[in-house]
This record gives structure tokens, sequence and C-alpha cells, in this order.
């Protein structure tokens, strides 16, 4: 455990954040998005002045419960927090510049502070398969919602790469993405598109992953 120097605050912050975080939890499985999308938002604001004290080097680096917890709490409330912002998508912020951000745009920014949490503070904590195939879900729906295609299929293609067996949602968002690329948006939206007769495979089966840029994803 930590030594005196970060026994009461620190601890005390840290433990805030988890119930911050687990309150947002909570909110979300009720489908009170926009309390949980504020929940969130709120526990980053702990998780961030942990992070300053860390860059400060307040915190030292052979110090590993707090440094791990620290990536590791930022990891799953900034993917949470992505899921939350896509659930609430009417809801808009304006910045300092007086533009308006959508959720989706929050959504996407979340997902790569996500990702930047582990590469400020390299420990020997990592996240699940799973957990980074969310993460890379959740980033192709917030390209999707801002209409880049491109960004939404190289996110999906990351998290089909993660698949152990097939998954309804990343093989029905694949399906619709790689539908807008290939055909435009009005016409993937008017219904049956004739595909080649093999563009069908399993999408767990490794030896197929050659096949991807030929976007052959998911079996029907």
């Amino acid at each position: 455990m930590s030594g005196p120097w970060n026994s009461v605050k620190v601890h005390a912050e840290l433990r805030n954040a988890h119930s911050i975080r687990e309150a947002g939890n909570r909110a979300f499985r009720s489908g009170d998005y926009a309390l949980s999308s504020e929940k969130y938002s709120e526990a980053n604001y702990d998780i961030l002045w942990l992070k300053g004290l860390r860059y400060a080097n307040a915190i030292p680096t052979d110090d590993w419960f707090i440094v791990e917890a620290i990536t590791e709490i930022q990891y799953t409330t900034q993917s949470n927090a992505a899921a939350s912002f896509l659930k609430h998508i009417t809801f808009s912020e304006v910045d300092d510049d007086g533009n308006e951000v959508s959720n989706f745009r929050r959504a996407l920014n979340c997902t790569f502070t996500a990702d930047q949490a582990l590469k400020d503070h390299p420990t020997q904590w990592k996240p699940t398969e799973n957990a980074k195939r969310k993460l890379l879900y959740r980033r192709a729906q917030a390209y999707q919602g801002l209409e880049d295609y491109d960004g939404a299929w190289e996110a999906i293609q990351g998290a089909h790469k993660l698949l152990a067996e097939k998954d309804e949602a990343i093989c029905g968002l694949a399906m619709k993405i790689w539908k807008v690329r290939q055909y435009g948006k009005d016409a993937a939206q008017g219904g049956f598109i004739p595909m080649e007769p093999d563009f069908f495979f399993k999408p767990y089966q490794k030896e197929n992953y050659d096949r991807l840029e030929r976007c052959r994803l998911c079996d029907p």
C-alpha cells in the first residue's frame, strides 16, 4: 500500500471517483443517460486531479497501487462515458469558441482519452479484450454518427479482430458501415443491396482476417 504522503487525500479522491463512477453506472443501467453522462464527467474531475499529482511526480513511479488504479479508472470511466453520450445524442454543448459540440464528438473524444490513459502512465494493468472491443465499437458508433465512415470502418475492423465468437451488434454495425462506404448513404438506406456470394464468413475464424479489406465481415 501507499505511504503516509497519500494515505488520506489521494486514497479519498480515488474512492470518491469510484463512488461517482458507480453512480453513473447505476444511472446508465436505469436508462437515465443524462445523469450517467453527468456522473462520468464528474468522476473525471477527480481522476484528472490524481493525474495532475502523477504528472507533478507527487506520486512515486514505484507506487503501483495508485498508478495502476488511476489508469484503470480513467480507461473504464471514459469508455463508459462514451457509451452514455451515444445514448444521449440529443444533447450538445457549446465550447469556449461558441461552437456546438455534439455528443457523438464527445463520445469519440472519450474513446481516445481512454486509449491515451494507457500511454500516459504505462503499468502492468491492461484492459481485457472485451473492454478493448467495447471501446472500439463505441468509437465506430461515434464516427458513424459524425458521418465519418472511413474512421468508423477502421474502428469496427479493430473491434472485429478481437471477436472470439459472433457478435450481432458488431456484425450489424459493420454491415451498415460497409454498405455506406460501398454504395453511398442513400443507397444503403434503401433496402437490400446485392452482395457477392462469398460476402459472409464467420468473423472469429482467424484465417479470414486477410479478407477484411474486401469487407467480408459477418455470417448471416
